[in-house]
């Protein structure tokens, strides 16, 4: 059985790169927590079952998910073995591996388990309302909530866990709160823009149609300035070198991406070297003791040079 770092590696090659800066102890938690919001994003969208089945089970997360219960219970497993199983293998090994995820949260401290408990819960109550909706026929405002539901609230209980980590940061929490839904926002905006078009092939539709690309593209810059100022404010606050260079792995590759659709169009990538360039150059930062914030911002010419 993978172990929770292949897991990671497995279902999400950008935190597998960015968790890595964390301190050890927060970055075990924040581990723990993405899996389990990848087993609920893989009921969410990965299972071509209905939306009735697939909100059936994440209603049963959002109401029996605690300190002691399971993610994946006796009746989840019941409604997911109805429904084709995802064809990505490490979602289905993620799903097999529930069991062992669920350990691992258990061995966490009180107050980390509770802070993921509580946001799972919200998250997954979030999604199942969202089920079967058509965003390609709402407005901003209806993405938006979408992404506050799958993404924003994980920045929230990650801004709960760098303070529960780290009880110096205590003063700034809540401009930490105040901006982490529109730097989770600002992350998924550009993952929908992005995969706007194998998104449509696989059936999926988040972008409403009354709002064009070159809209959207300004919202997810403006909510990736507000990110900027998130890691300002941690970097300031004298926040662990690695949170400041977690978050700000994350911003940055999103403004490297949006750079990338601006010139190739939707379906642009960064290349692996750039990816590479930009981690080497946050660890040297983070490892020396310079500046990391900075390296985040989204109104420097180009985020690509300096991940060169």
């Amino acid at each position: 059985m993978s172990s929770m770092p292949e897991l990671l590696e497995k279902t999400s090659r950008t935190f597998a790169l960015s968790i890595p800066f964390l301190p050890a102890m927060l970055q075990r938690s924040v581990t723990v927590a993405y899996l389990i919001f990848r087993i609920v994003d893989t009921i969410e969208d990965e299972f071509e079952g209905s939306p009735e089945l697939r909100a059936a089970a994440l209603n049963v997360i959002s109401s029996d998910f605690s300190l002691t219960s399971d993610v994946v219970t006796d009746e989840v497993a019941s409604l997911l073995s109805a429904m084709p199983a995802p064809s990505d293998p490490g979602y289905v090994e993620l799903l097999q591996s529930a069991p062992a995820v669920l350990e691992e949260f258990r061995s966490l401290d009180e107050d980390a388990k509770r802070i993921i408990a509580e946001h799972l819960a919200r998250t997954a109550r979030g999604m199942a309302q969202f089920l079967g909706r058509d965003l390609s026929g709402g407005r901003v405002h209806d993405l938006r909530s979408y992404c506050y539901i799958v993404a924003g609230i994980v920045g929230e209980m990650c801004s709960s866990l760098f303070v529960a980590h780290q009880p110096e940061l205590a003063p700034i929490e809540k401009d930490l709160q105040r901006d982490s839904a529109a730097f989770g926002e600002g992350l998924q905006l550009v993952n929908i823009i992005r995969d706007a078009e194998n998104d449509l092939h696989a059936g999926r539709c988040y972008l409403p149609r009354c709002v064009g690309r070159d809209e959207l593209m300004v919202l997810a810059r403006e909510d990736l300035r507000v990110a900027h100022r998130y890691i300002t404010a941690l970097e300031r606050a004298s926040a662990q070198p690695g949170i400041v260079a977690f978050n700000a792995f994350n911003a940055a590759l999103a403004v490297m991406t949006l750079d990338a659709i601006e010139r190739e169009g939707v379906g642009a990538k960064v290349s692996r070297e750039q990816v590479a360039g930009l981690h080497n150059t946050i660890a040297k930062h983070a490892r020396e003791g310079l500046p990391i914030a900075e390296l985040a911002s989204v109104d420097r010419a180009e985020v690509g040079a300096r991940a060169r």
